[in-house]
């Protein structure tokens, strides 16, 4: 059964930011222009350009400071490519993509865990130990650490894990879909491709009985955003789903309270 959420007043986002807003129908890709399915390891290469692209430059100068960085572009991108690979392998992680069919380009991306996985963010250096992944790098103890080097471990795991605890205060051992990361590439942001990453899981968690639990991390400024898909905030960052709801619009004044559903725009989700 559908359900109606509260009317929730999202308050501006820090620094003055703007809530996200919706897709306006006229700026949507045709449905027939995108096609979205499970990645392969061959797309990795792309797939890590658009993280670097879409995740915010403060966020990569906190996690991968210029300081630690390797002399060229194409060895950080290797490097990123070397430590996701692994996760190719885990049948609970999926890796779902966003092509253009009239190119065949990739043009976003989203990463889930699957309910049964557990609570911890297989981005984090400590995921190598805790999955069973180091022989799967296939290299020196040399070289595995090289691949880290350009990391700032105490920002990269340390932010992971602190989402990870509260996740795991949350929803303790019960099974749910995990958000990872989710990113449209700059250029084709704000054509609807973020939704449609966001309903492949939506459609699985919705199709069992009863629905599986979603969980996410994201800014502020989207709130509305995750509210209109039927997430309801757990604080700051933290958003749950326990199932289809119609979300009332959000109040701009005291008083106003239009029951309202809205098309949304997603764009970059997962950033540490």
């Amino acid at each position: 059964m559908t359900q109606e959420a509260e009317l929730i007043k999202v308050a501006p986002a820090p620094n003055g930011l703007p809530q996200t807003l919706p897709t306006k129908p006229e700026r949507r890709l045709p449905s027939s222009d995108i096609s979205i399915s499970e990645a392969v390891v061959e797309d990795l290469p792309r797939i890590v350009e658009g993280l670097y692209a879409s995740w915010p430059p403060q966020s990569w100068e906190k996690n991968e400071p210029l300081a630690l960085r390797p002399p060229t572009e194409a060895i950080r991108h290797e490097r990123f490519v070397r430590r996701l690979r692994p996760s190719f392998r885990y049948p609970r992680i999926r890796w779902i993509v966003a092509k253009h069919i009239p190119t065949g380009e990739i043009i976003g991306c989203a990463a889930w865990t699957a309910p049964g996985n557990p609570v911890h963010n297989f981005f984090r250096k400590t995921a190598v130990d805790f999955y069973g992944w180091r022989d799967q790098y296939n290299c020196s103890d040399e070289e595995f650490d090289e691949v880290w080097s350009g990391v700032n471990m105490e920002n990269w795991d340390g932010g992971f894990a602190r989402n990870d605890d509260v996740r795991k205060d949350l929803l303790g051992d019960e099974p749910h879909w995990y958000l990872v990361f989710l990113y449209t590439f700059p250029e084709w942001q704000g054509r609807g491709v973020g939704k449609l990453l966001l309903n492949w899981a939506i459609d699985q968690a919705d199709a069992t009985d009863p629905v599986t639990p979603m969980y996410l991390e994201s800014a502020p400024s989207a709130r509305g955003v995750y509210m209109h898909c039927g997430f309801v905030p757990q604080g700051e960052h933290n958003f749950l789903r326990r199932g289809p709801a119609i979300v009332r619009e959000l109040k701009a004044e005291e008083g106003k309270e239009d029951a309202k559903a809205a098309p949304v725009n997603i764009e970059a989700v997962g950033a540490n």
